[in-house]
């Protein structure tokens, strides 16, 4: 269950324990109040920390989410931000950069110049998260997701290799049986979507072809520290292009195996972490059909 600061209480909390929730994701974002305030935040930094405190002392597994890149974050300012959280009694920590949409209200102060973000600084405020949580005996096996061993997320990891989920509510995304869709976004239609016995017609579907399923688990698969592995591979009826894993190789951002002239267990390393989109990108352009 998602958490919010400024709603979380015990009354709350009780509610969800009694209803069998066992782990929790708290959005926190930043211990900074300016930033908190510049990113259209409601809750305080106070907030934050009295609802992390509420979290850990009960007994449910809790995750917090921290953003990075901010617009006028500073490096320092955000790993600062990871070393106190990392400090609480924690067994999962995520972090995101943010993705700032054009149409938001952030994005039209971006655009007018109010506020700018500073993109050089992406690589260092991640590898530096990183870096520190690792010290600290988290370990990433997702690009932004970081556990102590054994407490990964089953639930995410679902996502990420391709499982099945089903979503209810407006806009709720599910993937069933190889199709993706999703409900009617606003309420007055999702609500007349759920009176009318919920039609199929109404659905968004992404139907989904063969390209579309190599690209989708090439970044889904390298997105996790596992990697890719030959029976994914072999799944997916291709063979990545040897040339082109060398090169990234070379640069080291990724590593692999071969074996019996076939490609396997490739997987991000280092700075390959920062380029995923561009490797996957460069393998989805790349690969051949196996015979």
């Amino acid at each position: 269950m998602e958490f919010n600061p400024e709603s979380t209480n015990e009354e709350t909390l009780q509610n969800a324990l009694d209803m069998g929730v066992n782990r929790v994701s708290l959005g926190l974002q930043t211990f900074d109040a300016e930033l908190l305030c510049r990113v259209g935040r409601s809750h305080s930094v106070q907030m934050g920390l009295e609802a992390l405190k509420l979290l850990t002392s009960a007994p449910v597994q809790v995750n917090a989410d921290l953003m990075f890149d901010l617009p006028g974050q500073t490096e320092q300012g955000f790993l600062n931000d990871v070393d106190r959280l990392s400090d609480f009694p924690l067994n999962h920590i995520s972090f995101y950069g943010l993705n700032v949409s054009p149409r938001s209200r952030l994005g039209h102060r971006v655009s007018r110049g109010e506020f700018s973000i500073n993109e050089d600084l992406y690589e260092p405020m991640y590898l530096g998260g990183v870096d520190i949580l690792e010290r600290k005996g988290f370990l990433r096996y997702e690009v932004s997701n970081f556990a102590r061993a054994g407490y990964e997320s089953i639930h995410n990891q679902n996502y990420w290799n391709r499982g099945e989920y089903a979503g209810f509510g407006p806009g709720a995304h599910s993937f069933v049986q190889g199709v993706r869709y999703n409900a009617p976004e606003i309420y007055p239609r999702w609500r007349d979507f759920a009176r009318n016995g919920c039609p199929k017609s109404a659905l968004t579907i992404d139907a989904m072809d063969r390209e579309s399923v190599i690209m989708e688990t090439l970044w889904l698969s390298l997105r996790q520290s596992k990697g890719i592995s030959a029976e994914t591979l072999r799944s997916l009826g291709i063979s990545l292009d040897e040339s082109v894993c060398r090169r990234w190789a070379e640069k080291g951002f990724i590593l692999y195996e071969k074996l019996a002239n076939f490609l396997q267990n490739l997987r991000l390393v280092g700075r390959g972490w920062i380029f995923m989109d561009d490797i996957v990108t460069d393998l989805a352009n790349s690969y051949s059909n196996l015979e």
